[in-house]
């Protein structure tokens, strides 16, 4: 029968989804671990994944649970629990009374074994005994700095790996801002051409009225100059067909007083109007560039959260930076 400890042990080592010893266990960012075949099934996406303790939804990375940080400590732990006790029974009952668990260790230099509380009084009466415990922490020191130096390294990697994860969704950021800085960037350009345009299309139109205006006022002015010439002469040209001695005895002083009294404004100079014209400027290939691209160093160690997001920012509002430097080509 086990052990509370060994109950408690064999729990803290069971995933919460499949509820066996962990095999190869990927922590989520919530803090909780499963195994990563659990998880790979769980998962509905590459994008997010629901905790299936606290039920917190939780972004994956790029390639999906395989990314996902190892608990190689826990990965280590389980796999020495699960040969511990599929061997539990060979190992912790005596060879020679089976009912009867190895819990203690003679240190007779002739002797040298585990055995088990019958065996004290059966062959080793007399002897030098301690408890298995305490000849296996015994035995541990010599292996106990090197087991620690496994340990620590173990850590380092394990924090290495997070270091790396943290990096990768730095530069994730960094792609998904440089993305938003280059749409928003050209709808900025194209709203101010878009602007421009109107603008410059407004003024053709204002100026095309007013310079048709002028033309009409004119056309207006002349056309009612010809209409009086035109019905002076008329009259003039009648009289001489219809009447013509009337027009020898007394008419040709008359009329010529008539046609004196037309007074015509003189054409003294050809008609002038402003007009606007729209001169395009050729447009070079650099014109049509609002930003540049830069490469930046991250690095995943060394760096705190705050220094990275500096950067990040710095580096993102580049793009941003540059939007006014299109406006000088845009025609005035």
């Amino acid at each position: 029968m086990a052990s509370a400890t060994e109950k408690i042990l064999e729990e803290g080592l069971c995933c919460g989804i499949c509820h066996e010893t962990f095999r190869r266990p990927k922590s989520l960012p919530c803090g909780h671990t499963f195994c990563e075949e659990c998880l790979t099934e769980l998962a509905t996406s590459f994008r997010d994944i629901c905790c299936p303790m606290c039920r917190r939804e939780v972004p994956l990375p790029t390639d999906g649970v395989a990314g996902l940080p190892t608990d190689y400590r826990l990965a280590e732990m389980s796999k020495k629990f699960s040969e511990v006790t599929v061997e539990q029974d060979i190992i912790q009952r005596c060879e020679y009374h089976p009912s009867e668990h190895l819990r203690y260790f003679c240190k007779t230099s002739k002797c040298d074994v585990p055995i088990c509380g019958q065996c004290i009084g059966d062959s080793h009466s007399g002897h030098s005994i301690v408890s298995l415990k305490q000849a296996v922490e015994k035995r541990m020191e010599k292996v106990n700095p090197l087991l620690e130096e496994k340990k620590r390294q173990i850590e380092e990697h394990v924090e290495y790996l997070k270091e790396i994860q943290q990096l990768e969704n730095t530069i994730t950021d960094v792609k998904f801002q440089s993305e938003k800085n280059i749409q928003d960037s050209y709808a900025e350009r194209a709203k101010l051409l878009a602007e421009d345009k109107d603008r410059l299309l407004s003024d053709v139109q204002k100026s095309y009225q007013d310079a048709m205006k002028d033309i009409s006022t004119k056309t207006t002015a002349v056309q009612q100059q010809i209409k009086t010439l035109e019905d002076v002469v008329e009259d003039v040209e009648q009289i001489k067909e219809k009447h013509p001695i009337k027009f020898l005895r007394n008419e040709p002083d008359e009329l010529r007083e008539k046609l004196e009294e037309i007074k015509v404004v003189p054409l003294l100079s050809p008609l002038e109007v402003m007009a606007t014209i729209f001169h395009p400027h050729k447009i070079e290939k650099e014109q049509l560039v609002n930003g540049e691209l830069v490469s930046e160093v991250f690095t995943s160690r060394r760096q705190t959260f705050a220094t990275r997001l500096s950067n990040t920012c710095k580096w993102a509002g580049l793009l941003t930076a540059r939007m006014a430097s299109f406006q000088y080509w845009i025609v005035e």
